[in-house]
């Protein structure tokens, strides 16, 4: 079993990355990405603390740890520059928190990600 959508006390989690990387060990997971939910106000904080986190832990562990970000209600226009920064602040996977019938996300987000080369449209 794999996550690539996974939250820590980085944002909307409530876990420190060890512990959630540890409890998905113990579920038996074989790979999990912590992908928190960024803007252009932390990007710059979360990213490299989760890439940091993954790089220790990855020692430890044989799971598939991947280093990752959620980009999350901004406006279309923002998000290809987004996912840039992401990656190179060390995500490896791009997650972008498209348009539903519940959330109020912009109309035309889902098309932005999917042209800015988002990984994974949630």
């Amino acid at each position: 079993m794999i996550d690539l959508h996974t939250h820590s006390l980085f944002s909307d989690g409530v876990l420190l990355p060890s512990e959630l990387i540890r409890r998905a060990y113990d579920k038996g997971y074989k790979a999990i990405a912590i992908t928190d939910h960024v803007d252009s106000s932390n990007i710059d904080f979360v990213v490299p603390r989760i890439a940091a986190a993954i790089n220790d832990l990855s020692k430890f562990t044989d799971m598939v740890l991947v280093p990752g970000a959620e980009i999350t209600h901004v406006p279309p226009e923002l998000i290809g520059g987004l996912i840039a920064k992401a990656r190179e602040l060390g995500a490896r996977i791009v997650v972008v928190h498209g348009e539903t019938v519940v959330e109020p996300v912009i109309k035309g987000t889902n098309r932005a990600a999917i042209e800015a080369g988002a990984d994974i449209l949630a």
